[in-house]
């Protein structure tokens, strides 16, 4: 006899067969499946897990997404964009989505990551719509952050009850990361702000955006979604209402020499239009690398000018809080370990050191020069000391130009 339609799933099993074991899930409309296993307590596991998908409803893994995607805009606030690049990771990392959520197991997902780790950079889209063949292994700080991303939807599982447990629980991430990235020396730096600056007086927006990436420290995200009612007080303070997290929502000091510049973009704008017009977020690392290539310096990335510009303060004796606070960070670990460059935290300690121990007279040159603005935890007046450490202040043609150790010959 036909079995009824639209009964509850259930799984048979298991059934010995040619040296192993079987397993049968019957579906809700009748449709079987079998399942092969090499013993008997392999078998039993599989029923376990294939039992948890039917109390389920055979969830898959695509609909736990869905509903995860729902949790992380609604319930966390995430942005958009940071949970469209969260799903598009886990998307990565479990290549089979319509997979049922409960089968899942420990040794499944190690031979996802280890597939993920040994798999290449998906290349951009060429101006035809193909793609270049990949070739070059994906990172090391991908293929981990990718696997904490995981790790983190299948905790979220577990706790709505869909897993019994994590099975990512005990996978590991291999291989060091790398924190930090390339950052300009001091006179690259120059050089690099002084073609900014003429290509942002020539009436090239773009390199404004640039140049707020190493003079205010800001992320590409914050520069690009800025409106015209952010530029407060005669364009000397720029609200940042919204950020990549909580501390990163704060109110900067706009440099002297940048003043100017965003009220000119600002003119004819209503409050509520973009500074900048409609641009993504690569768009100020675009023109980043765009005056590296004119200018002849080093390429690098609009993450390593706000590591230069952390670099910078703590080098001119900014405390740790202030400098996290200026680059929207929840706690200087990560402005250490991400942004600043090692050898600038050990100068300043060693130069408070030498100060403590011997009086005034120790403090390094970059402090003499930048003492009086960064004494305290002032953020503002230290914007204006990093266009003086940077050789870029206009507005005393007759000030020398940094700290003596740094002044040309």
């Amino acid at each position: 006899m036909a079995r009824r339609r639209n009964e509850q799933a259930r799984v048979l099993g298991p059934y010995a067969n040619r040296g192993g074991f079987r397993v049968i899930l019957v579906r809700e409309d009748g449709t079987r499946e079998s399942f092969f296993d090499a013993t008997r307590v392999a078998a039993d596991e599989r029923i376990r897990q294939l039992t948890q998908a039917c109390k389920v409803g055979e969830r898959t893994i695509r609909d736990a997404m869905k509903e995860y995607e729902v949790y992380l805009l609604e319930d966390k606030g995430n942005k958009a964009n940071s949970v469209d690049q969260t799903l598009r990771k886990l998307r990565r990392f479990f290549p089979d989505v319509e997979l049922a959520l409960a089968a899942l197991d420990p040794a499944t997902c190690a031979r996802y990551y280890e597939s993920l780790r040994r798999s290449k950079r998906i290349p951009p889209r060429r101006a035809n719509g193909t793609r270049a063949p990949a070739t070059v292994p994906i990172s090391v700080d991908y293929h981990r952050n990718t696997l904490a991303e995981s790790k983190s939807f299948l905790k979220w599982c577990v706790k709505r009850e869909w897993l019994a447990s994590n099975p990512l629980v005990d996978v590991e991430g291999v291989g060091r990361r790398s924190h930090g990235k390339d950052q300009l020396r001091i006179d690259e730096a120059r050089r690099w702000i002084a073609r900014a600056t003429e290509l942002a007086e020539q009436g090239e927006p773009g390199a404004v955006a640039a140049m707020m990436t190493l003079l205010m420290g800001m992320r590409c995200s914050e520069i690009v979604s800025r409106v015209a009612r952010d530029v407060d007080d005669d364009g000397r303070l720029l609200w940042i209402p919204d950020s990549k997290t909580a501390k990163g929502r704060r109110t900067l000091q706009v440099p002297d020499p940048l003043r100017e510049m965003l009220l000119e973009l600002c003119r004819g704008r209503g409050p509520t239009d973009l500074i900048f017009g409609a641009h993504d977020r690569g768009w100020p690392r675009l023109w980043v690398q765009r005056i590296c290539r004119e200018v002849g310096v080093k390429e690098v990335t609009a993450h390593g000018q706000r590591g230069l510009h952390s670099t910078l303060a703590v080098e001119a004796g900014v405390t740790a809080r202030a400098v996290a606070d200026a680059l929207g960070h929840e706690s200087f670990k990560t402005t250490a370990r991400s942004y600043a460059r090692p050898e600038a935290i050990g100068h300043a300690r060693q130069a408070r050191a030498l100060q403590a121990l011997v009086g005034v007279g120790a403090r390094s040159e970059v402090q003499a020069d930048l003492g009086a603005n960064v004494g305290a935890d002032t953020v503002c007046e230290t914007k204006r000391s990093a266009f003086r450490y940077a050789g870029t202040d206009r507005r005393d043609p007759e000030t020398p130009k940094g700290p003596a150790s740094l002044r040309d010959p």
